[in-house]
């Protein structure tokens, strides 16, 4: 059984063995983000409409990550602008509940380094080769042709909209790509693809160096 998305992208965007994230800490925030708004809508609690969202069902989804964006977003008056709560999202909020996440799962653990005069303490992953499973699952159904289930499908589209693909489905070929292409245009319910949409330009924009 697979983790939830947004546990999948952490893992997804470092690496095993150091730790090091694969990509800026703003794109890592809106994948993250984008995520974990996307598992909200697998458990039926949020309806999204264009560019807002709406609280379909405030109760407790069982999972403290989810649980606890749902209380932030009941909390908030609504409708809920899909841009702004990506924002909030992106600014560490959503980084901070899927480690905590990880952590409640066994995935990933503190661990203190002491040195002469002083110690850190760091989160580092239960098993150096968890980060790479979640795209290996994906090169390895398009490379047999087979459908993603719909997790895994939103999960790869916000591995392109983030630029982690260039990093973790480098090897995909051509034929691979446009097999992941297809199931997008045929799998993908529309919101989801909208979601995924609106990561991808908020990805873009932040990228974007606006002169001073």
């Amino acid at each position: 059984m697979t983790s939830p998305p947004a546990d999948e992208f952490y893992l997804a965007a470092h690496d095993g063995i150091g730790g090091r994230t694969l990509l800026s800490g703003r794109a890592l925030g809106i994948g993250l983000g984008a995520a974990l708004i996307g598992e909200l809508m697998f458990w039926r609690r949020l309806h999204l409409d264009g560019d807002h969202l709406h609280v379909a069902d405030p109760r407790p989804t069982g999972d403290p990550a989810t649980s606890a964006l749902l209380r932030r977003m009941t909390a908030a008056p609504g409708p809920h602008g899909l841009a702004q709560w990506t924002a909030h999202l992106a600014n560490g909020s959503a980084a901070e509940l899927v480690e905590q996440r990880l952590v409640a799962t066994d995935r990933m653990r503190l661990e203190t380094r002491r040195r002469l005069l002083t110690s850190t303490t760091s989160l580092v992953f239960a098993d150096p080769k968890s980060p790479g499973e979640p795209a290996a699952r994906i090169r390895t159904r398009l490379s047999y042709n087979e459908d993603l289930d719909l997790p895994d499908l939103m999960l790869a589209g916000l591995i392109l909209a983030t630029g982690l693909d260039e990093y973790v489905l480098d090897t995909c070929n051509p034929r691979d790509r446009a097999r992941l292409s297809d199931q997008f245009r045929r799998r993908l319910p529309q919101p989801l693809g909208h979601l995924v949409a609106h990561a991808r330009a908020a990805a873009a924009a932040a990228l974007t160096v606006v002169p001073g």
